[in-house]
């Protein structure tokens, strides 16, 4: 088994060119069913693997309280594990073949209203007054106004910062690149911290490249003042982004090429966001409501 998930790593790594933590999130998922077909039914080799273990595999996730998101996550993951080894002749017919995504109950993006987004980057006392402080607050500010995903900020560099046609190159998932337009203030802001092209734009305190667990601490050191929200992530910034755009009349296309999204479908979520929106003011508003 070990030899099987070491090439399908290599196979995300170097053909599928997925990202680091993609990769670690999926080789986590096939050794957890690895460990369970072995535990299970004794199996060496996750080609023996037959369609009445994957779904008893199934109906142990679903039994262990796991959200449904989490556990279709899972799922996908061994359907792409099969996919490949089908690709690979290494198997017939997938034992996943014909598995379905578990029913989950819609749950809408989480987001900061566009006062609340005012007030946290508009109040000097906000941010320290250090370089650490302001970088904080750029990389805030950068999130809300362009909703770029937190490894892509992390990736940006100096050379990706275009001033003259003020806007910036986004690497997203699956090695797509997109440009996303910045603000003139974002720009004389960014020309600031900007150095050599094939630097990182943000650093940490120590000089060195920022990573994920430090971006979420400055974004949720300021956002958990909202006291409405559940999540204080960088991703809720993402959400806070596109839906203050669709609130403001930008065309749901246009926010899905912003985002970097591969599907309107994905994008239509917060057409859902304002609907809540519109409802609430509608029940608060009108007499017979």
């Amino acid at each position: 088994m070990e030899d099987e998930i070491i090439r399908f790593k290599d196979y995300l790594t170097y053909e599928r060119r997925y990202s680091y933590n993609t990769v670690k999130a999926y080789i986590i998922d096939i050794e957890e069913f690895a460990t369970f077909c072995k535990e299970t039914a004794q199996l060496e080799s996750l080609k023996d693997a037959d369609p009445k273990l994957v779904r008893q595999w199934v109906m142990k996730l679903r039994a262990s309280g796991l959200y449904a998101v989490s556990v279709n996550r899972k799922i996908s993951t061994v359907r792409g594990f099969y996919k490949w080894m089908l690709k690979k002749d290494m198997i017939l017919r997938s034992p996943a073949q014909g598995l379905r995504n578990l029913r989950r109950p819609k749950r809408l993006p989480e987001f900061v209203p566009e006062d609340k987004m005012t007030e946290i980057l508009d109040n000097p006392a906000e941010f320290v007054d250090t370089e650490g402080g302001d970088r904080d607050r750029l990389i805030i500010e950068l999130f809300y106004d362009t909703g770029i995903r937190e490894t892509e900020l992390i990736d940006l560099t100096c050379g990706d910062v275009d001033l003259s046609r003020r806007t910036i190159t986004v690497h997203g998932k699956g090695d797509k690149t997109r440009m996303v337009p910045i603000s003139d203030s974002m720009c004389e802001r960014l020309s600031k911290i900007m150095t050599s092209p094939g630097d990182s734009l943000f650093k940490t305190d120590k000089g060195t490249k920022m990573y994920p667990r430090l971006v979420y601490r400055i974004v949720h050191k300021h956002l958990e003042q909202v006291g409405t929200l559940d999540k204080s992530s960088p991703h809720t910034l993402r959400h806070s982004f596109a839906t203050a755009m669709l609130n403001n009349g930008a065309p749901l296309e246009a926010i899905k090429e912003l985002l970097g999204h591969a599907n309107l479908s994905a994008t239509q979520i917060y057409t859902h966001t304002t609907y809540e929106k519109l409802n609430e003011i509608y029940k608060q508003a009108h007499p017979r409501a």
